[in-house]
């Protein structure tokens, strides 16, 4: 598997998928091999397999190393870090010979010379760059590469029948080519979590992530806005996603709801009590590969309600209630006849917690080994 997911980010789906999947694999007995011995990501570094796999690593060129080490001290410090990243997996991957190649992103088409005629398997986790390029730096090469992947792979596995269908209209991939494998849950509410201490409002809903663009942050707050007026104790939590930026909080001014919005940093178990003490979690993105926080949602204990729209129907089943993203008045309405009726809560929490055992990482794993088998054969 090619590093490159771990480089840059401490938290992302795609290394939480990617390092849930790889410890699956090595107990199913797959010699799995991640070449990478610096990373700011915490769940690689919290993974069983990060000690073997960083001292698999194969120094960079010489020439590289000295450029990192001479523009360590400036800002293109991180730039050179990259780079000798990138070197080394390089040298990792001409080094040896493998069975199969599995790119943990599909950004790293750099390896795809190195390739030539090993069994190649992608995953695809959304087609947001195709179906909201706007959202996306103008010559951001993202789509290209994913492209290039998508054409050179053996097999592709999508994450959701949504994003299958996405890659077979955007890209012209035959759909026999693609695997749909869905992700499993790894949030948990901690041990003892009903007395540990957090500085948060009494009752507010929840929003998680980024809220730029296709996340549809805007509408939300305007529903909210209107709930907020029936229910003045009410409040909204932001979980992650960066602080409001000026634009951001100039808008919450005009709506009137600045001073019940609240953004934070959080840690996974602080995100797991957020949900659990949610009156309810809302959903509102116009497009997700997936929506992994419908799983952790349902695991941790809160209500949800998402957009009518992407894969949220095929993932979250009949364990949520949803509303057109663009409707505000609806999804005004919904959100106030969850939040009044501790019965129809407590049916979501139910219902929701049998949708969730539809999904597992043990279960994504051995599809995944399915998929890998087929190419192999």
């Amino acid at each position: 598997m090619h590093p490159r997911t771990f480089w840059n980010w401490k938290f992302s789906g795609v290394s939480r998928y990617v390092c849930e999947l790889a410890e699956e694999l090595i107990q199913a007995g797959v010699d799995v091999h991640i070449p990478i011995k610096e990373t700011h990501n915490e769940y690689l570094k919290g993974s069983t397999f990060y000690h073997k796999t960083s001292s698999e690593v194969y120094p960079a060129n010489i020439s590289i190393r000295i450029i990192r080490k001479l523009l360590s001290l400036t800002p293109l410090k991180e730039k050179a870090r990259r780079a000798e990243l990138r070197s080394q997996a390089l040298n990792f991957l001409r080094s040896n010979q493998f069975s199969l190649i599995h790119p943990t992103h599909t950004n790293a088409t750099e390896i795809l010379p190195y390739v030539g005629k090993t069994p190649l398997v992608i995953t695809v986790h959304d087609m947001t760059h195709e179906l909201f390029p706007e959202s996306f730096a103008t010559h951001d090469p993202s789509s290209e590469r994913k492209r290039l992947f998508a054409q050179r792979a053996d097999r592709i596995i999508a994450i959701s029948e949504c994003t299958k269908n996405d890659l077979v209209q955007l890209f012209d991939i035959n759909p026999e080519k693609i695997d749909v494998i869905h992700h499993g849950n790894s949030l948990k509410l901690p041990k003892g979590h009903e007395s540990i201490p957090m500085n948060i409002p009494e009752r507010y809903v929840l929003f998680v992530g980024k809220r730029s663009g296709y996340k549809n942050f805007e509408t939300f707050a305007k529903a909210f806005a209107i709930s907020s007026k029936q229910d003045d104790s009410l409040h909204l939590i932001c979980a992650g996603g960066g602080a409001f930026t000026e634009k951001e909080t100039a808008y919450l001014e005009h709506l009137g709801i600045q001073t019940k919005t609240h953004q934070m940093w959080v840690t996974d178990e602080e995100l797991a009590i957020l949900y659990n003490r949610s009156l309810c979690f809302i959903y509102p993105s116009e497009y997700e590969g997936f929506g992994l926080p419908i799983l952790e949602a349902f695991e941790c204990g809160a209500p949800v309600l998402c957009a009518h729209a992407s894969c949220f129907p095929e993932v979250a089943g009949n364990g949520a209630l949803f509303f057109d993203p663009k409707d505000i008045q609806e999804m005004a309405a919904l959100m106030q006849k969850v939040i009044s009726s501790s019965t129809l809560r407590t049916d979501l929490l139910k219902a929701g917690s049998l949708r969730l055992k539809d999904f597992s990482w043990k279960k994504c794993a051995q599809q995944t080994l399915r998929t890998y088998k087929t190419v192999l054969q």
